[in-house]
């Protein structure tokens, strides 16, 4: 089994609330190029709620968020 990244774009998160909610781990790219990676506690059209792997709380309003990263499982 390979792996493969899935990118869900700020304009796309909306279409993508309930796929977002189902993955454990996500990496989260900021418009300022941060990247958070993290599990999603709360995800509503307004704000994403992530915790980091050190348990610190993140409040991101989704219009500073570029892009959302996470991993797929791929057969090779």
């Amino acid at each position: 089994m390979g792996k493969r990244q899935k990118r869900i774009f700020r304009k796309d998160i909306q279409q993508h609330l309930q796929e977002l909610l189902q993955r454990r781990t996500v990496q989260v790219v900021l418009c300022s190029k941060v990247v958070i990676n993290g599990d999603i506690l709360r995800l509503t059209p307004d704000e994403l709620q992530l915790q980091d792997h050190r348990f610190g709380k993140h409040l991101l309003p989704l219009n500073q968020i570029e892009e959302i990263i996470y991993d797929l499982e791929a057969p090779h």
